[in-house]
């Protein structure tokens, strides 16, 4: 371990372990600091997706083609040197399930300049072909380009990528970092090292962090179910997005439902109600599924959101060298890789940050 690094990362989620593997590219020397494990935090569900139609009308997400692009070559990187795979290619389909649903998706749809290849409207008719017993008013969308993570497996095999390749990492350390006048001097309980750049990447912490608090950072508590079915009702191996999502990630019996979105919470940990919203959301897609799926499992996590949905880059307005990368909502696998990007970028060579995604956008 050495006893200074350009940069100090405390957070160990997608946007972490991102924005390191991107400053280590440009050459800079990076330590990554976790007070639990990898993905321990609202980063580590165990199932999500890589969707570019988002919301109830299916808009395509800001900077689509870039972040999709980003995303999905991280992820071919890492588990090109991952024996158990981690993400599938299995495409996504998004049925709509009421007569306003089919309105907006379609005519968000139409207005949309979808790169080649990536989005389809298909006929009720169509869907339903593709996915027999389904809940479908009208027609919907199918997206070939859909990916499927299971998060979690994904940033362990990109910490053990990282140390590989020379960043260093520490996990289940509570680091404390006090400013001099010219690095941070942090200490994380064994041991005591300094960094030009102190970079907080600590999710839900950082909505009750009094550097932070000048920030309309709010936290969503989000919930999935894991549930178990016979093989006859899980025929399909794509995932869906409706109300909620569905994510085949495995091709066994077991699926994911996901998600809550919960502003008021007194807890961070699963409950009934959350099985109950989740199961009531797959029925309106699937019923029979719905009925018979068996809960194996349960999982939550608190993600961060700004008022605008949007992510938080850049720097503190008065403390020297201190940077927030945060609020990537339930779209860290879309923006993650592609921001760190952006950011180093902008640390190495003094680009600007995008307005839409700039901390100064609330100064």
């Amino acid at each position: 371990m050495e006893s200074k690094y350009n940069f100090c990362i405390l957070g160990a989620g997608i946007a972490g372990l991102s924005l390191a593997d991107a400053l280590h590219e440009r050459g800079y020397s990076v330590i990554l600091v976790e007070k639990y494990d990898i993905g321990s935090g609202a980063s580590g569900t165990p199932g999500g997706l890589v969707n570019p139609a988002t919301g109830r009308r299916a808009t395509k997400t800001w900077k689509a083609e870039d972040c999709y692009n980003a995303i999905n070559l991280n992820l071919e990187k890492v588990q090109a040197v991952t024996e158990v795979p981690f993400f599938r290619n299995n495409g996504l389909l998004r049925p709509a399930v009421t007569q306003k649903m089919v309105r907006k998706m379609r005519n968000q749809y139409e207005k949309t300049p979808w790169p080649d290849g990536w989005c389809y409207w298909l006929s009720a008719k169509k869907i339903k072909e593709k996915h027999p017993g389904i809940t479908c008013i009208d027609g919907g969308l199918w997206l070939p380009i859909g990916l499927t993570v299971d998060i979690g497996a994904y940033l362990q095999a990109y910490a053990n990528y990282l140390r590989a390749n020379g960043v260093t990492i520490q996990t289940q350390c509570e680091a404390t970092a006090e400013p001099n006048e010219t690095n941070w001097q942090i200490t994380d309980g064994e041991s005591e090292f300094s960094a030009v750049h102190l970079v907080h990447t600590i999710g839900y912490a950082s909505t009750s962090h009094t550097w932070w608090n000048h920030l309309p950072l709010e936290g969503v508590k989000g919930q999935i179910a894991i549930f178990r079915a016979d093989k006859n009702l899980l025929s399909f191996d794509h995932s869906i997005s409706s109300l909620g999502y569905l994510a085949r990630f495995k091709t066994d019996n077991t699926f994911i439902q996901g998600s809550t979105y919960n502003h008021d919470f007194d807890d961070t940990e699963p409950d009934n109600g959350g099985e109950q919203y989740l199961r009531k959301r797959l029925a309106r897609t699937l019923p029979e599924l719905a009925e018979k799926a068996e809960l194996i499992d349960q999982w939550a996590g608190v993600r961060v959101t700004t008022p605008d949905k949007k992510p938080i880059l850049g720097r503190h307005p008065e403390i020297k060298n201190l940077h927030l990368f945060t609020a990537l909502g339930s779209k860290g696998l879309m923006y993650g890789k592609f921001l760190a990007e952006h950011y180093a970028d902008h640390l190495k060579n003094g680009t600007a940050i995008f307005k839409k995604v700039s901390i100064e956008r609330f100064d």
